[in-house]
């Protein structure tokens, strides 16, 4: 499988199920738009790529979370492994881009800027996809750092 990153829109999101042994695993689709030049230099969407993401454990439980708290919307990076699997539909050979997500994160919506604005009260989520600091990944090493 090769490794990929890429950042999306969230498409339709098929909801947290467990397995028979109650491990959850969480599938939704994503969407990239490429961005092109034209010949008179500005920028057009290009061709929509969808990705079928699926993530399990704890992964699967803070990302259905956080895409329930954004109403179904938002954009996600998405690191993980991904595969290729041809499929036949009304008699249509097509091809799927399969991802296994190693990690997510949410990318914040635009906001207006407040002059007085306040800080947070509530604690950071800390780590990469929504993942506790100390649960590996981004933000578990000393100050914050990526943990090679």
């Amino acid at each position: 499988m090769a490794s990929v990153t890429f950042t999306g829109n969230i498409g339709k999101s098929q909801g947290l199920k467990f397995s028979q042994d109650g491990k959850p695993r969480l599938s939704f689709s994503a969407a990239e738009t490429a961005r092109v030049k034209d010949q008179s230099g500005q920028y057009v969407d290009g061709g929509t790529t969808w990705f079928n993401v699926t993530l399990f454990g704890y992964l699967a439980e803070a990302t259905d979370a956080q895409i329930a708290a954004q109403g179904g919307k938002g954009k996600v990076i998405v690191t993980g492994r991904m595969s290729t699997r041809e499929y036949e539909h009304n008699g249509e050979k097509r091809e799927s881009l399969d991802v296994v997500a190693d990690s997510v994160g949410f990318v914040p919506r635009n906001q207006p800027a407040q002059s007085q604005q306040q800080p947070s009260q509530q604690p950071a989520q800390g780590g990469w996809g929504g993942q506790p600091a100390n649960a590996g990944g981004w933000g578990s090493g000393p100050a914050n750092e990526p943990a090679f």
